[in-house]
């Protein structure tokens, strides 16, 4: 009888869990393009929050991090000949980032949309420049001398990237910047953001610093 019971309890429980999957399904397709188009850009955007670990150091399993595109081939080129970890560069760079999406505003038949998004960050090419200057102070002294000796180059190279880490973490000068997201409807319904390439979108996303061609400020 009592198993009887347990194996009742497990058809009940499935038939709940297969009725919350339906309804959110329902609930989904009632949504309007204009929704949909916002709900594309939102969970965009997610992927762009770095992940906070939690009290053992361990990352959410469900962080939207990493993003597929963060704009910064050329920069990272670069940067990646002197060794610098790209996830680690994106971490500092995003992690004063804040956003909001707004409205979006969808021509239907053209099957075309575009969204607002306001973004605050802390601005890279301001922390590069506040890190040079600190690098020309830091190096007419004993302890640049000394790092050359040891590490050469790559070891002056480093205190320089260390030093726009501690500017980005202190987030000196967030940049607020608004801009408009284009998104396409695909053979599914489903809209697609398409920021590869957006010069605007990717200089808000770093505070107002243009990546995508290698890091000159704006």
């Amino acid at each position: 009888m009592r198993n009887k019971r347990l194996v009742l309890a497990g058809v009940a429980l499935a038939a709940l869990v297969v009725a919350g999957v339906c309804v959110a399904a329902s609930l989904g397709a009632f949504k309007s393009d204009e929704e949909r188009a916002r709900d594309a850009v939102a969970e965009l955007m997610a992927s762009y929050v770095v992940p906070a670990p939690n009290e053992e150091g361990e990352e959410p399993e469900d962080a939207a991090w990493p993003a597929d595109d963060y704009g910064d081939a050329a920069t990272m080129e670069a940067l990646g000949r002197f060794g610098v970890d790209a996830d680690e560069w994106r971490r500092h760079c995003l992690g004063n980032l804040t956003y909001e999406v707004g409205e979006a505003q969808v021509d239907s038949a053209a099957g075309t949309a575009t969204v607002g998004v306001t973004l605050t960050n802390a601005s890279l090419s301001s922390a590069v420049q506040a890190a040079g200057s600190d690098f020309s102070a830091f190096s007419q002294t004993a302890d640049a001398e000394s790092a050359y000796a040891q590490g050469g180059r790559a070891a002056l190279f480093s205190h320089l990237v260390d030093s726009v880490y501690a500017h980005l973490d202190a987030n000196e000068s967030p940049v607020t910047t608004t801009v408009q997201v284009s998104c396409v409807r695909d053979n599914e319904g489903a809209w697609i953001p398409q920021v590869a390439g957006d010069a605007a979108f990717f200089s808000a996303l770093y505070g107002g610093s243009d990546v995508i061609s290698g890091l000159a400020a704006q």
